[in-house]
């Protein structure tokens, strides 16, 4: 009975990704890769980034993604970003704007982390989660309603194995020209940031 039930799971799991989409390199550069997916229902994309970053460890990337304050310094186009709940040292809720090009109006939205270390400290999983609710919104900026994604590390002999992915609705209207761009731009300039944070 219970090798069927595994059975169904893993089958059930199978179909449930052969029916995604492949993922697709958008951009290779710097020891940077970005790519992006169709999600079915959706008419945005997902995105993924990947890249190594030499000579860290797993506590000092997670340092640099809960480091709420310096926000500013690590997402490109991002302001205002404060801690409304601390829960534990890597488990947060905060809320930032994100500025967009005119005439698109500015997003703001609340975010939750969540990290989960393995036991031997050699991996950790970043889980973020739009919150909703908890920050009045704002005249002229729109909420970002819809979003999940994660961190994901993992150290290698060199150094640390970072993946930033992420799906969601950004709102009100947005040109398919700057949604496509941003699924692209947004990661990489990230990734590119984290280096900087953590190689200087």
């Amino acid at each position: 009975m219970y090798k069927l039930l595994a059975l169904a799971v893993i089958l059930a799991a199978s179909i449930s990704l052969s029916a995604q989409s492949e993922w697709e390199l958008k951009k290779d550069k710097n020891g940077i890769k970005v790519y992006t997916r169709d999600v079915e229902g959706s008419s945005f994309k997902e995105f993924k980034g990947e890249t190594v970053i030499k000579n860290v460890s797993i506590t000092d990337v997670l340092d640099v993604i809960f480091d709420v304050k310096n926000y500013d310094k690590l997402f490109p186009d991002l302001s205002g970003p404060k801690i409304i709940k601390q829960i534990d040292k890597y488990h947060n809720i905060h809320y930032s704007v994100l500025h967009t090009p005119w005439p698109v109006s500015d997003r703001d939205n609340v975010n939750e982390l969540d990290a989960t270390i393995s036991d031997d400290g050699k991996s950790a999983h970043v889980a973020v989660n739009v919150r909703q609710g908890l920050v009045e919104e704002k005249k002229g900026l729109v909420r970002i309603s819809e979003g999940k994604g994660f961190w994901g590390l993992k150290q290698t002999d060199d150094g640390v194995k970072v993946v930033y992915q992420y799906h969601g609705n950004p709102g009100g209207i947005i040109p398919a020209w700057l949604a496509n761009s941003f699924v692209v731009s947004h990661p990489f300039e990230t990734l590119e940031n984290l280096h900087k944070r953590l190689e200087n």
